[in-house]
């Protein structure tokens, strides 16, 4: 290491001496900068250096001007004044012709140039500059560093004397480095020297000699075939050399009657793609940035180029980036214009040749040949690039495709074409005339009348199609209406009698389309939409009926209507609004004159959509609590109302169960999604409703009939962490009922059953979410308490559990609650009663009457419900949940003695882990492996099914960290992974196997090598799988082990 007072001369010589190594250099090179730094100047140095400067071996020489030359460059801030930088100057000058010094003089020079620009005469400055072009061997010949040093240096003289040169000197500089660069093939250099190429031709004035020298010393290089090895550690890219040069090009105007013949002549002669496309950008790059004036003379050869590789090409890459060339030129020659009457003239040059070409191939051709059609492209290329040219294409080509539209051979070509146009309409830009004013009447009339003749031949759904996006196009796109009141109504009427009676369900679609775009438009086109579409839509809904010119049942109609009307409910708030109590009316009835909807079933499946379509708006969902600020008015109400009533009046279930689910479903997305005024109005509106009423199934005498009406109830308390204050004064009443209704025996009643699930879901929804307070401590008491309860106290949920005198349906119902309530305070880690109720469970792991069971329900514990602990349903959730999860239960399987592991415990263990975040696991995967392959090996039912997906999840993951911690272990792996690919009682499962052995294949082969045969011949089961993708996979990892 260096040292602050180490002297000078031993480190100039331990730097100079060429035997030393590269560390010792670098510390000798220390020591000398920072002795320089502080206290001893240049010329000392220089005296110091002075025999080693003359000395006759090259490597001491050379490494004496490298000292000298690390000294300026790592000392920017080192005092010199005029007199030494010019002494340093002339030196390393004169030094240059010495070929071992070239190097370090380079560096040097650029050093002063660079870091003392300030105090380096002009004169100078040149003399270097002269030096460079004197050298022998020329720079061409130097090797790619010294080449490389050559023209950085040339490019800091440049930007020091870019505004101080005499012509004379600008054409010397300018000059002697297209001498140098002439042959340059490295693409460092290269970047670098086209770089520098631009910057000279922008830096001085160049006469026609000199552009045409550059011209010929840069073409050569195009186009730009680079293409850099793998992990190229210079970074250089085809990309940046394409730029650099594209740069040189239009550095000066004068360079384009050069550039555009050269392009366009290398144009015919080559057919490479990936060359035709760096040409053809090349063309689009050259003509916006050459002034018109410049061009005049080329947009035709141009155009004429542009439209050949349009029309004729065979790549469609080649195309495309033609099709862009086309219309990045038609926008440089369009109005406005900074030279107007050149602006005119290129216009004609270009735009009215190539739409004139383009119309003509149209008319000689049939309208749905490939000519016409890329023939159309080119039309719709100008006229979306620039208003003008959207007029000039509408006034040469509109009337000719509105008459072919009625042909019944070109329609459907010449349709796509007319909608291609009306893409072209400028959605951002309010012409005060916009071009397609005086047309907008025809071709409405054409569009209207092709879709009726189309629809009468009931053949073209491709045109009639097409007719539909045409209209629509022509009233939403423009930025101002273009159709008057009458039209835009007989619009809607018309989309509204597609999807009603057409019968190709892809023109109804079209049609659906439409309106919903319509619907979101505006505001004013939106209660359009409400005031004329949803009267004739709803009428069906109310009542419906087959519909024979599209052949659909009356059952087949509505789900269509209803399926457009949650469309556009989805899409507007207003409409939304709108629907929601109508819809559920029509769905309920009235009971005493009007019956309930004959589909019931699909009219509340579409009110639930709606609401589901509309949780990003609180307005919506507020509407469902609050509508129009009244509670007893809204859908909710109606819905709950009406459904109780049902009840308490014995109604059929045929008027009740379609409505329950999907009530449940909006009341939870009320509650998940609304404003929370509107969330507390709901839960208190249901639980007072629930508490009182003499039909409520928290009733110990409820019958099935009450019970139907649990998921109402349920689906409110999943969600109602946010509004838990409102009803903080009702859970000692509404807690006990849950907990009763819980423990009910268990029900066979599908209905019944429900209402048990609801209870447990909502024990575990409001555990989770209520304060930690005297309240939730006396529950989670009752939960967690295994002592004898005392005099008329009731038992303790865990007391049951392993009461082993109780029957074992209470049992297994008082470990559902246990399992639910566990889920509930995991989640939210609470810190004393987490560690005792996960201890509980692993305790009754060792129970041989419910071991199974419990097990089971540690996938009850880790698994995600939709509905319910959830960040939307304003669960309190810890982020740290699963990793406090794991450390509680791996330190218990690994602390229990050898012989007390059942199985049932390794199936919880593993899933645990199996849900444990992965770094959390790195510390234990030894431990963690032996206990994976196990269970891949495990056969007996039905623990294999339970162990199938954690040992694989877990299996994946020790691949993804260290492939070598399982090596160990391939005698038994093979085989369990190999029976996993064929049993695994799912097919992600048994893909999951497969992805595993194929990741093995990577192992060294002398380690896999004694499997290969097992491994090929047991794939031949998974070829034969049911699953399609599972044979697909099947058979690529055996090619992958076949050819190992």
């Amino acid at each position: 290491m260096f040292s602050l007072d180490a002297p000078l001369q031993p480190a100039i010589d331990g730097f100079v001496d060429p035997e030393n190594g590269e560390q010792q250099h670098t510390t000798h090179l220390n020591n000398v900068v920072i002795q320089i730094h502080r206290n001893t100047s240049i010329q000392q140095l220089i005296q110091l250096l002075g025999v080693h400067l003359t000395h006759t071996q090259d490597k001491r020489r050379s490494r004496a001007t490298l000292l000298l030359a690390e000294v300026l460059t790592r000392l920017p801030d080192l005092k010199l004044n005029g007199e030494t930088t010019h002494l340093l100057l002339t030196f390393f000058v004169e030094r240059l012709k010495d070929g071992p010094s070239l190097a370090p003089c380079l560096k040097a020079l650029t050093a002063l140039l660079t870091l003392h620009a300030a105090i380096v005469s002009r004169d100078d400055t040149w003399d270097v500059v002269d030096a460079l072009f004197a050298l022998s061997p020329p720079i061409a010949t130097l090797g790619q560093s010294l080449r490389k040093q050559c023209f950085e240096l040339l490019r800091v003289v440049l930007r020091l004397s870019s505004s101080t040169a005499t012509p004379l000197q600008a054409r010397v500089l300018m000059e002697g480095f297209l001498t140098a660069m002439t042959g340059e093939k490295d693409p460092r250099n290269l970047l670098l020297c086209l770089n520098l190429a631009s910057e000279l031709l922008g830096a001085f004035a160049v006469d026609a000699d000199l552009i045409r020298s550059f011209f010929d010393t840069t073409s050569c290089y195009f186009p730009i075939t680079f293409r850099p090895p793998p992990n190229d550690p210079y970074g250089i890219t085809s990309e940046q050399l394409v730029a650099a040069l594209r740069a040189v090009f239009v550095a000066q105007d004068a360079m384009a009657k050069h550039v555009l013949p050269m392009v366009l002549e290398k144009l015919t002669r080559t057919t490479v793609p990936e060359m035709v496309v760096d040409m053809l950008d090349t063309l689009g790059f050259c003509c916006t940035r050459y002034p018109l004036n410049r061009l005049l003379t080329q947009f035709t050869p141009v155009a004429t180029a542009l439209y050949r590789y349009i029309l004729h090409g065979e790549n469609h890459v080649v195309i495309q980036t033609a099709s862009a060339t086309l219309r990045t030129v038609a926008r440089a020659v369009s109005p406005p214009s900074k030279l107007p009457g050149m602006q005119a003239l290129a216009w004609t040059k270009f735009v009215v040749f190539v739409v004139e070409q383009a119309m003509g191939d149209v008319r000689a051709n049939a309208m749905d040949s490939m000519v016409s059609l890329r023939a159309a492209t080119v039309l719709t290329g100008v006229a979306s690039e620039s208003a003008a040219g959207f007029s000039y294409v509408l006034e040469t080509s509109l009337a000719y495709l509105l008459a072919q539209c009625s042909d019944a051979v070109a329609s459907e070509a010449a349709l796509a074409c007319v909608v291609g146009l009306l893409d072209c309409i400028n959605v951002d830009v309010d012409h005060t005339t916009p071009p397609l004013r005086p047309y907008v009447a025809s071709i409405q009339t054409t569009l209207v009348h092709c879709l009726d003749d189309a629809a009468a031949s009931s053949s073209n759904h491709r045109a009639q199609r097409l007719c539909v996006q045409g209209l629509c196009k022509l009233l939403l796109r423009p930025p101002s209406p273009l159709l008057d009141d009458a039209a835009v109504h007989a619009l809607l009427d018309l989309w509204i009698h597609v999807v009603l009676s057409h019968p190709s369900a892809d023109v109804r679609a079209e049609a659906a389309a439409a309106l919903r775009a319509t619907a979101t438009k505006s505001t004013l086109f939106a209660q359009l939409v409400l005031a004329r579409c949803l009267p004739p839509l709803m009428a069906v809904v109310a009542s419906p009926q087959p519909e024979v010119a599209s052949g659909r049942s009356a059952a087949a109609l509505l789900k269509d209507v209803l399926a457009v009307v949650t469309q556009l409910a989805n899409n507007e708030p207003t409409i939304c609004t709108a629907l929601l109590l109508p819809l559920c009316r029509l769905a309920l009835g009235d009971d005493t004159t009007t019956p309930r909807h004959e589909y019931a079933g699909d009219v509340m499946a579409a009110v639930a959509a709606i609401v589901r379509g509309s949780t990003a708006r609180v307005a919506c969902m507020d509407f469902c609590v609050l509508a129009a600020g009244d509670v007893d008015a809204s859908p909710v109400r109606l819905l709950v109302t009406t459904l109780v009533t049902r009840v308490r009046h014995g109604a059929a279930d045929d008027d009740i169960q379609p409505f329950i689910n999907p009530t449940a479903d909006i009341l939870g997305l009320v509650m998940q999604y609304a404003s929370p005024p509107a969330q507390i109005a709901l839960v208190l509106q249901v639980l007072s409703l629930f508490l009182t009423m003499d039909v409520t199934p928290l009733r110990s005498d409820a019958t099935l009939a009450h019970l139907q009406l649990m998921p109402l109830l349920a689906s409110t308390l999943y969600s109602s962490g946010a509004a838990l204050p409102a009803i903080a004064s009702e859970l000692p009443t509404l807690l006990p009922r849950l907990f009763q209704l819980a423990q009910r025996p268990a029900p066979s009643h599908p209905v019944a059953h429900a209402a048990v699930t609801g209870a447990l879901k909502s024990i575990a929804a409001l555990l989770n979410a209520m304060p930690d307070d005297t309240l939730l401590q006396h529950y989670l008491d009752h939960l967690t308490s295994t002592a004898a309860p005392a005099g008329d106290d009731s038992y303790s949920i865990a007391y049951i559990v392993q009461d082993t005198t109780q029957p074992m349906a209470t049992r297994l119902t008082a470990l559902q609650i246990y399992l639910f309530a566990t889920k509930a305070v995991v989640l939210r880690a609470h810190a004393t009663y987490v560690p005792v109720m996960m201890t509980f469970l692993w305790s009754l792991l060792a129970a041989d009457d419910l071991k199974l069971h419990v097990a089971q329900g540690f996938q009850l514990l880790l698994d995600d419900f939709p509905d319910l602990l959830t960040p939307a349903c304003h669960a309190t959730i810890s982020p740290v949940h699963r990793q406090r999860t794991f450390t509680m239960v791996f330190p218990l399987m690994t602390a229990s003695p050898p012989g007390t592991i059942n199985m049932e415990k390794r199936v919880a263990t593993l899933l645990v882990i199996a849900h444990t975040p992965q770094t959390i696991l790195l510390p234990y995967l030894p431990d963690i492996v032996p206990l994976v392959v196990d269970a891949l090996n495990l056969k007996v039912a039905p623990y294999a099914a339970l162990l199938s997906h954690p040992a694989l999840v877990i299996f994946k993951m020790c691949l993804r960290e260290d492939l070598r911690m399982v090596q160990a272990y391939f005698s038994t792996l093979f085989p369990g992974l190999l029976w996993q690919c064929q049993h695994s009682p799912s097919a992600k499962d048994r893909m999951a196997a497969l992805e595993c052995v194929g990741s093995l294949a990577s192992t060294k082969y002398e380690l896999i090598h004694p499997y290969k045969e097992s491994v090929i011949k047991s794939l031949l089961g998974p070829l034969d799988d049911r699953k399609r993708v599972v044979r697909q996979l099947a058979a690529k990892i055996r090619n992958q082990w076949s050819i190992l």
